[in-house]
């Protein structure tokens, strides 16, 4: 049997005027997506043509920007930590449509979005991220037998805080299928997602041996959680990067 850990950790914030990594060899960027919106048609100028036909296929112009914003910091990214122009970030996906960099697929990353806020995951190793907004008028109730195991059902309805001990499972169970590269599908309710370590089918974990999930709390009804290979870390916080809200710094930060 393989082994998942499932953990909660706080956060520190930071801002870009240096760079270092987390305990798990990790970076994290968090994006307040509304505080870029202004800068849409110009960052539009930084993505190629298949990443512009794609934002022009979103239906709602708040998808459009989003997709603008995270793919086009995502490049910024990438092409700082590759030290290459932006121009020669190349994002594809694979079979189970996971994005990777076409030049060096050494580098993992992985990117997640809702409603105000996205995260954006580099490392060495697979990672996954997830960040959900707590909705507390979502009716989960049909969701549960489907997605949790019964010890998981029972802990969400035992709750005195429901609505945030859905999403947190849901957020670990997301990162989890996100690191491994499976995707969503029918063993979701083999997936851990409560606290402590677990023994699970190896067949889960693609090719990991161990899987860490770290749930931290990103901004008030905003939750997220992050997963990664390798033994426990000794941590009890986790360091996030928030991105400069200029044209200008980002582009320094590039260079």
């Amino acid at each position: 049997m393989s082994r998942v850990f499932c953990g909660t950790v706080q956060i520190h914030n930071e801002y870009l005027n240096r760079l270092s990594e987390n305990k798990s060899g990790i970076k994290l960027f968090k994006i307040e997506l509304p505080v870029y919106y202004d800068l849409v048609s110009e960052l539009v100028s930084y993505l190629n043509e298949v990443e512009l036909q794609r934002a022009e296929k979103y239906h709602y112009p708040k998808d459009t920007n989003r997709f603008i914003i995270c793919r086009t910091f995502l490049k910024f990214i990438l092409a700082q930590k590759l030290r290459l122009d932006i121009s020669e970030i190349q994002i594809k996906k694979d079979e189970n449509k996971k994005p990777y960099l076409s030049s060096d697929k050494s580098i993992h990353f992985n990117v997640s979005h809702t409603e105000r806020f996205a995260i954006i995951a580099i490392s060495n190793n697979p990672v996954g991220v997830d960040v959900e907004y707590i909705n507390k008028n979502f009716d989960y109730s049909e969701v549960l037998p489907h997605v949790f195991n019964k010890q998981e059902v029972d802990a969400v309805l035992k709750s005195n805080t429901k609505d945030y001990t859905f999403y947190k499972f849901w957020t670990r169970k997301e990162a989890f299928v996100k690191a491994t590269g499976k995707g969503i599908s029918d063993s979701l309710p083999q997936i851990p997602a409560t606290d402590g370590n677990h023994s699970i089918n190896p067949h889960l974990l693609g090719n990991f041996k161990s899987l860490n999930v770290l749930s931290f709390d990103l901004h008030t009804d905003y939750i997220a959680a992050l997963a990664f290979g390798g033994k426990n870390i000794d941590t009890d916080e986790l360091l996030i990067y928030n991105l400069p809200t200029s044209l200008e710094k980002l582009i320094a930060f590039i260079n």
